[in-house]
């Protein structure tokens, strides 16, 4: 493909979303399912679905910022992300204290309600350690983390309006480099400190940033990602290969080994936009947010019952049948009414 034939609006990227979606849960089902031999995970966690998701989300916001004031872009960020994520928080309350023996008193319960409504969800009392895995929802932080990101993301699209390519690309060696040292000066922190700086954005940011390089130089380089794809597919085959021998720790950071990330955003890109082909309904946001409370709750029933291959099996299937519910529910009830009401706003003040 060449960069005067490419339609930017024909592509993958629901393709790409999905498949990071599954990767998320079954990623999580392996582990506290306790399926995660060596084999198992390497197999499943082959292709890692956090680090598409982010340079997705760095992308498609970089593509957004094009098109609306920066005001209205965050406020519009706000209403799409924060009411499904409130409502999860909420349902999944109303569960834990529906199906877990140990109440928690009133402080305790003021604690978390503040903690998980504010987006500190890496904080868990003491009185749901018991409570499935031992958190309640596990993936809840990346979108806090990504909430952040929203917050910074219109000075990249500025600074990357006023710079070359080069220049951006020099700031993503400089966000990538960032993420390895604060991996490595991590042992050196207060633990706290440590898992404070590690829940927020700032490890993360030089894929959700370079999600937004590539949109804003995309005539340069998704033309180039689409002619190496095959190339660059190699590449992350090989290095991920490396990575899980042990070959190249090096280059490793906070969860991800930067060198696999960036492969792995270079080959998502080029296929994304080899092909199209684009979700009818798109349900991801939902399943993503609601996994992990099913997950947790069907743990704290059946913990026992799950030594059973066959009963896990179906249960896994339950699990994501009431997913893919919860996830249209949210879309029917929440996500569109919201944005709804968002628009109608807009129209009246506009």
């Amino acid at each position: 493909m060449s960069n005067t034939t490419l339609n930017y609006n024909k592509n993958a990227l629901d393709v790409f979303r999905l498949i990071a979606t599954l990767q998320v849960f079954f990623g999580h089902v392996i582990t506290h399912f306790h399926w995660d031999t060596a084999a198992v995970y390497n197999a499943v966690y082959f292709v890692r679905g956090v680090p598409i998701l982010f340079a997705l989300c760095g992308f498609l916001a970089a593509m957004s910022l094009d098109k609306y004031p920066t005001k209205q872009w965050l406020i519009g960020r706000a209403v799409r992300i924060l009411p499904a994520f409130w409502v999860c928080i909420a349902v999944n309350t109303v569960i834990i204290l529906l199906v877990y023996p140990v109440k928690p008193t009133f402080t305790e319960l003021a604690v978390y309600g503040v903690t998980q409504f504010a987006g500190l969800n890496f904080y868990t009392g003491d009185w749901l350690r018991e409570y499935g895995t031992g958190v309640p929802n596990g993936v809840l932080w990346t979108i806090a983390a990504q909430v952040q990101f929203f917050i910074i993301a219109p000075l990249f699209h500025k600074l990357f309006k006023k710079c070359s390519l080069k220049g951006g690309l020099g700031v993503i060696g400089g966000l990538t480099a960032m993420s390895v040292a604060l991996y490595r000066v991590g042992g050196l922190l207060p633990d706290m400190v440590n898992k404070l700086i590690n829940v927020t954005v700032v490890p993360y940011l030089y894929f959700l940033v370079g999600g937004m390089l590539v949109w804003t130089y995309r005539e340069q380089i998704i033309p180039f990602l689409t002619k190496h794809k095959w190339w660059f597919a190699a590449a992350y085959v090989v290095w991920k290969v490396l990575e899980i021998l042990g070959f190249v720790t090096l280059l490793d950071a906070e969860k991800y080994n930067v060198v696999t990330t960036i492969l792995l955003a270079c080959v998502v890109f080029g296929f994304a936009y080899s092909y199209s082909w684009r979700m009818p309904k798109d349900y991801t946001y939902g399943f993503y947010l609601y996994h992990m409370v099913f997950i947790n709750l069907c743990i704290e029933l059946f913990a026992a019952a799950l030594a059973s291959a066959w009963i896990a099996a179906l249960s896994i299937a339950v699990i994501m049948v009431l997913t893919v519910a919860a996830s249209a529910l949210s879309q029917r009830f929440v996500e569109l009414p919201v944005a709804g009401w968002f628009k109608k706003g807009e129209r009246k003040h506009g």
